[in-house]
């Protein structure tokens, strides 16, 4: 009887003791496959902002350079007047691209609805830029076009916060 006892207890420790472990297993491949989930959110939202800056970089980078002109004192009205009809052209090519824009990524749905939203705003950030240069080559009103320039950078943020991300400087990215 004694060992029928011993027999029946040590039974149920091993199956408590497998149990727990097999519990065990489960909860570290959930976070496991979690992980997995979280860094390929990641390292596709960077590779969509590296195609991204890359298709367009060309239309920022001559805006940027037409600001600098304007900002530098030194700045002849010829150097101004050249870099501001470069500008205006890549704004107005920069919003004709985005306008027939298709994000090519593997975001999932959310994160990709998201950043194809954000881009309304550098669309009218380039519209603006454009209308601005049409205004005054030399001195023109480019406040419109830093706010849209900035909603399109807080409506990134939140997508980059949610991965984990430190959020770009859009502006540094595209220049």
């Amino acid at each position: 009887m004694k060992k029928l006892m011993y027999l029946l207890a040590l039974t149920a420790i091993v199956a408590i003791f497998a149990t727990g472990c097999s519990n065990a297993e489960e909860s570290k491949s959930d976070s496991g496959s979690e992980k997995t989930e979280t860094t390929d959110v990641k390292k596709e939202l960077l590779h969509t902002q590296m195609d991204f800056t890359a298709d367009f970089s060309p239309n920022y980078s001559p805006i940027a350079a037409y600001q600098t002109a304007l900002a530098d004192e030194a700045s002849t009205e010829d150097v101004i007047k050249t870099s501001a009809e470069a500008a205006k052209k890549a704004a107005e090519e920069g919003a004709a691209k985005l306008a027939d824009y298709k994000l090519e990524s593997n975001l999932p749905d959310e994160e990709k609805e998201a950043f194809t939203a954000s881009l309304d705003s550098l669309k009218a950030y380039f519209e603006e830029v454009s209308k601005a240069i049409d205004a005054s080559q030399t001195e023109p009103n480019l406040d419109a076009a830093q706010k849209q320039f900035d909603t399109f950078q807080s409506d990134l943020e939140g997508i980059y916060k949610d991965a984990g991300l430190q959020v770009p400087d859009m502006a540094t990215a595209l220049s």
